[in-house]
Parts: structure tokens; C-alpha cells; sequence
């Protein structure tokens, strides 16, 4: 199984698609020795095999490299999906603490559609963390992109050939913010490439290079080890029966499906002293785990880590 666990529900962007520009947080949440413990239980009761590590904002928590750390301790495959606005000075302690995978948030080149996109400056700082990642050598390093009707689709794919990276677009989900304007903002993979091939790119599909959640596309004359274009077509092609994702969110609650709206509640068991009860539903989770009945989430996205 693989594991993802948001270290925090809060965020310091107010992304359109994800949080409303006056967010409200949890009150509570498990104590990081708590979620450490928990991820420990459910890497037990689960056999997981890799750990991602996600918000909110990740780099939010102070103690995000000893989190790093605790995960490196239990898989091989440990990966951090942040915003990239405050990444780059934890750069080289998340590469001591064994760090292997990252995933940058990018949906726009220039800094008035990124305002727009995510309601805050920031862009100089993503596209220095980008560039710093791969100095510290990063590999792959990724950046995602939901897509929206005004993104530039042309512009990323460029950006990820000049610089080296894998560009993944995220077809828009019916999630928290998102679930007003998801039927008419929602653009298809098919159309994404579309508009990738009328700006004058050329894209080779790669089967041999599909991930579980991306179709994968190499950018002519480019080396597909290098730099890349994924969708994740969510929506357009959902890819449930092959998911293998549990998620642990920030208040200690088990999640078998993104679009799981109940989840499990691990804290309590733990906090009662009871290891065996929280593995117990960890095995029971996974035995349960089936696609959704719907693709609605009524939380924000950050609530639960993506």
C-alpha cells in the first residue's frame, strides 16, 4: 500500500480550486508524536511500502525533517508534495533526513496568474525551490498543475523541457471549493493535449512510462527521463480499481478513497492506549477499500492531503 499523511490542514496560499480566501482550520489535531505513532501502526498493519508527505503545507511544521526522517525509517520511498513558497531553505536538511521523492505545486508562469490561481504572491520563491531541488538533485522532480479553463498548458510543458522536470496535470475533482464550478471548469486530458499540440509541441504517448495515477507523454527531442508530460485524468478516465492509496489526515483519521467523506478514526483508540484496535482498522479499512459510490467531497482538499 502507499500511504500519504497530511502533517497539516492549514495552508498559507488560498488556491481557488482548494481553500476559500477565509479559511477555517481544525481546532485540534494529533500531536506529531501521535501522527508518527500512527503512521507506524498503519505502515504495520498495511504493509506500505512508500510514504508521502502532505498538508495543507507541509513545510508549515517545524518538525517536518524529523517527520521525514520517521518515514525514511519504515520505507525505502519517502516523497513531499508542498507549494514550494517556503521549500527552499529546508532543502538540505529534508535531503539528510532522506528525503527521495518531491512533488512541487505550480499552475502558472507568471505572477498574475499565479495571484489569481492562488489568491497570494509567491511564484519567484516556487520557481527558485524548483531550481535549488534540482541542484540538490531530486530525482524525478515533479510539479503539478491542476488543470482550469485559463491555464496556460503550453507554458508548463516548456518550462518542464527548459528545466528539466516532470509537468503532471490534475484534471479538476468535485472537491470542498472546487464543487461549485467543477461541470463547467473541468478540462479533459484530450483537450489539454489539444491545446499542448496547437501551440506547437509535439507529444509522444509512453505506455512503457505510465505511472499508476499518470498517462505519461514524452516531449519530442527530449529525453523522457528527464522531463515529461502526465495527466492524471481523475475525472475523464478515473483509475479506482487499480488505487492502492490509504490516507491519514492531521486529526488522525484513516481515508481509503479521496472521495471518502467519513474516514476512519484512529486517535481515539491510541489515545485510550490500544495499538491492536488501531491496526485492526487499519486491516479492516484496507479489506473494505472499494471505489467510490460518487466522486463528491464535501471537505476542502486540504482537509484530507490529495
Amino acid at each position: 500500500m502507499y500511504l500519504r499523511v497530511s502533517l497539516t490542514d492549514r495552508c498559507n496560499l488560498r488556491c481557488v480550486y482548494c481553500l476559500p480566501e477565509h479559511a477555517q482550520f481544525a481546532s485540534t489535531r494529533a500531536t506529531s508524536g501521535e501522527l508518527r505513532r500512527l503512521m507506524a501502526l498503519v505502515w504495520a498493519a498495511a504493509k506500505v511500502r512508500k510514504i508521502r508527505l502532505t498538508g495543507g503545507e507541509p513545510t508549515l511544521c517545524d518538525d517536518l525533517p524529523e517527520f521525514v526522517a520517521h518515514a525514511r525509517s519504515l520505507v525505502d520511498v519517502v516523497g513531499l508534495t508542498t507549494n514550494g513558497v517556503l521549500l527552499e531553505p529546508m532543502l538540505p536538511q529534508l535531503k539528510v533526513a532522506g528525503l527521495s521523492r518531491l512533488n512541487i505545486s505550480l499552475d502558472a508562469l507568471d505572477a498574475e496568474s499565479f495571484r489569481r490561481f492562488a489568491r497570494r504572491d509567491g511564484l519567484d520563491r516556487v520557481v527558485s525551490s524548483i531550481r535549488a531541488a534540482r541542484r540538490y538533485g531530486f530525482a524525478p522532480l515533479k510539479i503539478n498543475a491542476v488543470a482550469m479553463p485559463d491555464t496556460d498548458y503550453a507554458a508548463l510543458v516548456r518550462f518542464a523541457a527548459w528545466e528539466g522536470v516532470h509537468v503532471r496535470f490534475i484534471e479538476l475533482m468535485a472537491i470542498g471549493e472546487a464543487k461549485a464550478f467543477q461541470a463547467r471548469a473541468h478540462v479533459a486530458a484530450d483537450e489539454m493535449r489539444r491545446r499542448i499540440f496547437d501551440a506547437g509541441i509535439s507529444l509522444s504517448e509512453r505506455t512503457d512510462r505510465d505511472e499508476a495515477t499518470a498517462r505519461v507523454w514524452s516531449i519530442d527531442n527530449h529525453d523522457v527521463g528527464e522531463c515529461s508530460v502526465g495527466f492524471i485524468t481523475t475525472v475523464s478516465q478515473p483509475f479506482c480499481a487499480t488505487c492502492d492509496r490509504l490516507r491519514l489526515s492531521s486529526q488522525g483519521r484513516l481515508f481509503t478513497c479521496l472521495m471518502d467523506n467519513s474516514g476512519h478514526d484512529l486517535l481515539t483508540p491510541l489515545r485510550a492506549g490500544d495499538e491492536e484496535q488501531v491496526k485492526a482498522l487499519v486491516v479492516a479499512a484496507v479489506a473494505g477499500k472499494r471505489p467510490p459510490a460518487t466522486f463528491v467531497r464535501h471537505e476542502n482538499m486540504a482537509s484530507i492531503g490529495g
